[in-house]
């Protein structure tokens, strides 16, 4: 949809793409071309403590190539490229941009003094959510230079069945299920997601009418498997990418104790009750407290275990919630507006 509204705009959309390895798994990059003007480029990932450094070939020679009036990156001090692309701006002349997803997982006084100094060579934001544009403005950009886009999925894409229908086809596949209640996780499953804090919940609830649906891959499974092997409430699905719908619409609600953030705006998209942690940081625009969910803040097993039970007894609010979450997604979150607020400022920027 970018390439073909900034195209609209007399702007021509180039991607440079990042591979993975054949061997990964959780989050990996897509194969194929999604655009017309598409590369491919590799990276390498230098590990030091709890730090991962990278640097990708072949993505400066490329933006030398094509001389491009504005670059998008990711803004990410631990990545060299980044900060040659910095220089290579002084060179070229093009106006950078931050794709800004605004989070730190291991922040300090050292990560802080760098990006005081990395960041405000950016010439605007594009921030995934209103924590992104505070992450900005605490490392010296300006307010003029930001726009929160509400990073999110295309809502409008996704099919949902009633909810007897979807629990049908869902029990059908895993009949271990049967009449319980299902609280769903989807997503890499990888440890920053923190699953271990929902199963601690469980053992606090003691619910023989739940049972936990953990829908994903990643390389933290193993670990989760072998937690899971001696208990009965919690079913491992792996990877399931198209066929996952119906797992949202027979759910009663989505938890994320974790990192992450596009699997709440897909629970929203099926109508579910979201009780999450601080995500990635959209949490606290797309989670509002009795309204559409709850967002943990002490985030510790027995909050969790709290919102849950919450849900999970009073059957009215939690459909009341799951109305609100679709009302959300599809109005100030929708992906129109989304596209919209990107192809905006892109435009202007090119002006």
């Amino acid at each position: 949809m970018l390439e073909k509204e900034l195209g609209e705009n007399g702007i021509e959309l180039h991607l440079l793409s990042g591979q993975t390895s054949d061997n990964a798994v959780g989050r990996i990059g897509v194969k194929e071309s999604v655009i017309a003007y598409e590369s491919k480029y590799g990276f390498k990932e230098y590990r030091i403590g709890t730090y991962v450094f990278r640097k990708q070939t072949g993505v400066l020679e490329k933006i030398d190539e094509i001389k491009p009036g504005i670059v998008v990156n990711m803004c990410h001090v631990g990545n060299a490229t980044h900060w040659k692309t910095v220089s290579l701006k002084k060179q070229l002349g093009f106006k950078l941009v931050a794709w800004q997803c605004g989070y730190e997982y291991h922040p300090g006084k050292l990560k802080g003094f760098l990006l005081d100094r990395f960041i405000p060579h950016y010439d605007y934001h594009l921030a995934y959510h209103s924590n992104a544009r505070d992450y900005a403005l605490s490392h010296r950009a300006r307010a003029d230079q930001i726009t929160v886009m509400h990073n999110t999925i295309n809502e409008e894409k996704i099919a949902t069945l009633p909810k007897a229908e979807a629990r049908a086809l869902v029990v059908g596949k895993h009949p271990e299920i049967g009449g319980r209640k299902i609280i769903l996780f989807v997503g890499a499953v990888l440890a920053e997601k923190r699953i271990e804090v929902i199963l601690q919940a469980l053992d606090i609830m003691q619910r023989k009418d739940a049972v936990l649906v953990l829908v994903g891959d990643g390389e933290h499974l193993p670990v989760i498997r072998q937690l899971c092997a001696e208990r009965d409430d919690v079913v491992i699905t792996g990877s399931i990418v198209e066929g996952v719908g119906p797992y949202f619409d027979a759910a009663e609600m989505y938890v994320l104790p974790g990192t992450g953030g596009l699997g709440i705006n897909e629970a929203m998209a099926h109508r579910l009750p979201i009780v999450s942690g601080f995500a990635d940081g959209s949490a606290d625009d797309l989670v509002i407290d009795g309204e559409n969910g709850f967002r943990l803040r002490k985030n510790t097993p027995e909050e969790l275990a709290e919102k849950m039970v919450t849900i999970l007894d009073d059957s009215e609010m939690a459909q009341s919630m799951g109305e609100r979450s679709r009302e959300m997604i599809t109005g100030k979150f929708a992906f129109r507006e989304f596209i919209n607020r990107i192809v905006t400022e892109l435009t202007r920027l090119a002006q």
